[in-house]
């Protein structure tokens, strides 16, 4: 039985959106409830970073910012602290296996998103069912694989039914894909626009938009698992790692999530260790994620050097020397075991034919990355014969840098970037591997299947593994963090900042 509910309507939106084109600004009007409508002051509590969203759509996230933002404008049924593997409701009551092909949730009372609208079981099934539908590469979409049909048997009260067993079909309900949207806004067969302010039911909504900042306002009557510790935040985009460090020194900030450069943090790191308080000189303490902070080196799957075995086994080779990093799964992740090679003497195929020429692409918003990439080009250059012509922002390039945050600590969203674009002759063993992982309740099956699924993503070498390294944030003495402090990936977590 499913519970009926008003079909989707284009003009039907109680959300208003106004594109202000001389001041390249987005409000929202007055039927949002806004707890104050005086303009923000250069003094509002402000958290600072050169990373920038790349989509507010949730069926669009595919970046560590936009997974941030996400987590903070929407509701998942579910989610998990920071590093934890243990599952926590959010929309959701509960949700539990009412038998090993059926998971069933059911909602918390008077959910609403921020246009007032009630959030009913609905619009969880419309939201999953949009996921899937438009399945946006690089989006946790591919998690909702064993997902079949969906019932509503009333507003409050959701039935997933699945294909097959699938143990992790909860942690792909607190990824940002299945974040919950309302059906009466949404567009059903197409991403929402960025100029349109997302309409969520989470912690914050956004009252503005301008090209270097958003405006979050906590939001009225949130029941979930990450209510806000601040009531305002502005979220501001620095071009690059001098201008944050002034605005650091200047006062003009709260908070600084990644964007500072290695000689920066040095100087801060500098300034700590003189410090009695443990402070920089203008006043920041700093936190660290221990191994946070990943890279990957991705062949793109439109690169015509893809299916070039010995280029590839040359080029992973080549940086072997260079890796920090020994597996898909980073270390402390389960499962985790040593893959690639780190270290000593490289046995570098010998390339035959024309020079290949290659094209390696990395982030140019994140700060550090083309000196990375630049690194990673001299040593393929040097060590395996090739050219390599680095390029910013082009995800069609042979290769391809990526800072990547996994959805959460779960060893299959790690693997995803690898599960998602495997080789025509290894996709049926890693497609087999991974629904062994999981579908089995036996653990030493599960640890035998991640450790196969590793060895292969060696042998394959389409997704290199190149460093594994903390993460910094800087807070201001006056900011008090709550826990969970870090979203379930280890993102920033906006809803946990806030003033002491």
């Amino acid at each position: 039985m499913t519970h009926p509910r008003p079909r989707w309507r284009r003009a039907a939106v109680a959300l208003v959106a106004v594109l202000l084109t001389a001041s390249g600004c987005v409000t929202t009007a007055d039927v949002v409830p806004s707890p104050s409508s005086a303009s923000p002051t250069p003094h509002d509590f402000t958290v600072a970073t050169t990373e920038r969203p790349t989509a507010l759509d949730p069926v669009a996230v595919t970046d560590s910012m936009s997974t941030t933002l996400v987590s903070a404008l929407f509701q998942r049924l579910l989610t998990l602290d920071e590093g934890k593997t243990a599952l926590h409701p959010d929309a959701a009551t509960d949700c539990i296996f009412v038998s090993p092909v059926q998971y069933r949730c059911n909602l918390k009372a008077n959910l609403t998103f921020s246009n007032g609208h009630a959030l009913t079981s609905s619009d969880v099934r419309f939201s999953i069912a949009r996921a899937l539908r438009l399945g946006v590469a690089g989006s946790s979409a591919r998690q909702l694989d064993a997902l079949s049909t969906m019932d509503t048997p009333d507003p409050r009260t959701i039935d997933f039914n699945l294909s097959w067993p699938d143990n992790q079909f909860g942690y792909a309900l607190a990824e940002p894909a299945a974040s919950i949207v309302d059906e009466e806004v949404y567009d059903p067969d197409a991403i929402r626009s960025p100029s349109d302010l997302p309409v969520g039911s989470g912690p914050f909504w956004i009252s503005a938009s301008f090209q270097d900042k958003l405006y979050l306002r906590a939001q009225t009557g949130y029941i979930g698992y990450t209510p806000p510790a601040s009531d305002f935040i502005v979220l501001k985009f620095y071009p690059d790692s001098g201008s944050l460090e002034d605005a650091m020194k200047t006062g003009q900030v709260d908070v600084v999530w990644r964007g500072l450069s290695g000689a920066a943090l040095k100087r801060l790191d500098g300034q700590i260790a003189a410090s009695k308080d443990k402070l920089t000189d203008s006043g920041f303490k700093r936190l660290t994620a221990a191994g946070q902070r990943v890279h990957l080196l991705l062949w793109s799957v439109t690169s015509a050097y893809r299916l070039d075995a010995t280029l590839r086994t040359a080029i992973s080779a080549a940086l072997q020397d260079d890796r920090t990093l020994d597996s898909v799964i980073p270390r402390g992740v389960e499962g985790h075991i040593s893959a690639f090679k780190l270290g000593g003497v490289a046995s570098i195929p010998p390339l035959t034919g024309e020079r290949p020429r290659l094209t390696l692409s990395y982030a140019s918003q994140v700060t550090g990355e083309l000196e990375m990439a630049r690194s990673i080009r001299d040593r393929i250059e040097a060590s395996a014969g090739v050219s390599v012509q680095v390029v910013a922002d082009t995800p069609t390039a042979d290769l391809v840098l990526s800072n990547y945050k996994a959805w959460n600590v779960t060893p299959i969203a790690w693997l995803q970037p690898y599960r998602t674009a495997a080789l025509p002759g290894s996709a049926d063993k890693i497609a087999s591997l991974e629904k062994l992982y999981r579908s089995t309740q036996d653990q030493a099956t599960r640890e035998s299947a991640l450790s196969e699924l590793q060895a292969q993503a060696a042998v394959d070498a389409i997704v290199l593994p190149i460093s594994q390294e903390d993460d910094d944030m800087f807070v201001a003495a006056v900011v008090k963090t709550h826990e969970p402090m870090y979203g379930p990936g280890y993102q920033l977590a906006l809803w946990a900042l806030g003033l002491s």
